[in-house]
C-alpha cells in the first residue's frame, strides 16, 4: 500500500508484476505510472475502475495489462483466439478444470491459489451476460455436468464470479453470451454450504478466550498454504473455453483448451500445475514487453492483444495449447 516505497523498488525496471490480492490493484498500478514501468497483474476485483487507468498509461508511454494469470489470462487469449477465427461470435463458455487430489486430504477442499480469493469467488454473486445485460446469479448455482477433454472427463462445475465475463463483451463485438464456471466437487460444495452456514467464512470478528478472531482467518490458518503442496497433489489442472458462432453461413463451435497434470509440473518445475499455468503467462508477457513486442499503450485485458504471438510464446515455455474445431447446429440464446 506504500506507492512510494513501490516506486523506488519498481524504478529502473521495465515491468512491474502484480502477484498480490486484487484489492492492492489500484495503488499498484499508481506506483506503475509514477516509476515508468509497464504494468501486470493476475486477477481484479474491479476491471472497469481498473480501466480508467487507460489515459494515464497511454500518455506515459506505458502499458498496463490487467487480469492475465490462467483464468483469467489464458481464458481471455483462448477466446480472442477463436473468435478470430468466426466471422460472428455468439457465445463463449469458459470452463476451469480442478481434478486434483492432495496427499493426506480427507476431502478435496485445498485451494491450489489465494485461499481469500477461492473463498470469495466462490460465495460472491456469479454473473452471466446475456443479450446485452448482465444477469446475478445466487453463489454454487448453474450445476453442470462438463465434459473436459480426456483424460480430465466429466467434472461437476458451478458459476461463480469471474473477471473475463465484464471485459470479453466490451472487447468481443457481438456476443450474446458469456460465463464461466469453476470445477467443485460435490463433497467440498456441501462443506461449503455448512460453513457458510456456522459463520466459519465470516470475516467478521468474534471473541475467543478473550481475544478477538476472524473466523475466516483461522480457516486460511488450518488449510496449508498453495506452495506448500508442490509434491503432494496428484491429477490435473486446466482450462477449456468453448467459442459458438458463424463461419460464413456455417455455425461453428471452437474449443481452445490446455491441461497440465500436477506431477508433472512438479517433476519440470518444482511446483503445481494450477501455479505454472497461472505464473507463466504474465512472466512470458514480461518479456515481451521488456522486448517491446506488444507496443499497445494504455490499460487493457489480454483479449485486446493479438493472440497468436502470445500463444505461440507460452507453447515454448511447455504450455500446450489444443483445439476442437466442430459444426454445430443453430443456438438459441
Amino acid at each position: 500500500m506504500n506507492i512510494e516505497q513501490v516506486v523506488r523498488i519498481a524504478k529502473n525496471s521495465d515491468v512491474l508484476i502484480n502477484a498480490t490480492l486484487p484489492r492492492f490493484n489500484i495503488q499498484l498500478m499508481k506506483a506503475s505510472l509514477k516509476s515508468g514501468a509497464h504494468y501486470i497483474d493476475l486477477a481484479s476485483d474491479d476491471p472497469d475502475q481498473q480501466l480508467k487507468f487507460h489515459e494515464a498509461f497511454k500518455e506515459g508511454g506505458l502499458t498496463g495489462i490487467i487480469c492475465m494469470g490462467e483464468d483469467p489470462g489464458l481464458s481471455n487469449l483462448f477466446a480472442r483466439y477463436a473468435a478470430d477465427q468466426l466471422t460472428k461470435v455468439e457465445s463463449i463458455k469458459i470452463r476451469d478444470c480442478e481434478s486434483s487430489i492432495v496427499k493426506g486430504m480427507r476431502s478435496h477442499l485445498t485451494p491450489l491459489f489465494s485461499k481469500e480469493v477461492y473463498f470469495a469467488e466462490l460465495f460472491e454473486s456469479a454473473y452471466i451476460y446475456q443479450n446485452g445485460r448482465f444477469k446475478k446469479l445466487p453463489p454454487l448455482s448453474g450445476y453442470e455436468e462438463y465434459e473436459f477433454p480426456s483424460p480430465i472427463n466429466r467434472l461437476p462445475v458451478y458459476a461463480v464470479s469471474h473477471e473475463e465475463v465484464f471485459t470479453l463483451p466490451k472487447y468481443i463485438k457481438g456476443i450474446k453470451y458469456v460465463d464461466f464456471k469453476l470445477s467443485i466437487p460435490k463433497d467440498v460444495v456441501q462443506i461449503l454450504k455448512v460453513l457458510k452456514v456456522i459463520g466459519l467464512l465470516s470475516k467478521k470478528k468474534v471473541k475467543v478466550d478473550g481475544q478477538e478472531v476472524s473466523p475466516a482467518r483461522v480457516l486460511y490458518a488450518v488449510l496449508p498454504n498453495p506452495e506448500e503442496l508442490a509434491g503432494k497433489v496428484s491429477g490435473y489442472a486446466g482450462i477449456a473455453v468453448e467459442v459458438k458462432g458463424k463461419k460464413g453461413r456455417k455455425h461453428m463451435k471452437y474449443t481452445i483448451y490446455t491441461m497440465m497434470s500436477h506431477e508433472e509440473a512438479y517433476e519440470e518445475f518444482d511446483t503445481t500445475a494450477t501455479a505454472y499455468l497461472t505464473g507463466t503467462p504474465p512472466a512470458a508477457l514480461a518479456i515481451m514487453l521488456g522486448e517491446e513486442e506488444i507496443k499497445a499503450r494504455g490499460v487493457y485485458p489480454p483479449e485486446y492483444l493479438s493472440p497468436t504471438p502470445i500463444l505461440q510464446n507460452l507453447a515454448e515455455y511447455d504450455i500446450r495449447i489444443h483445439s476442437i474445431v466442430t459444426e454445430e447446429a443453430p443456438i438459441h440464446l
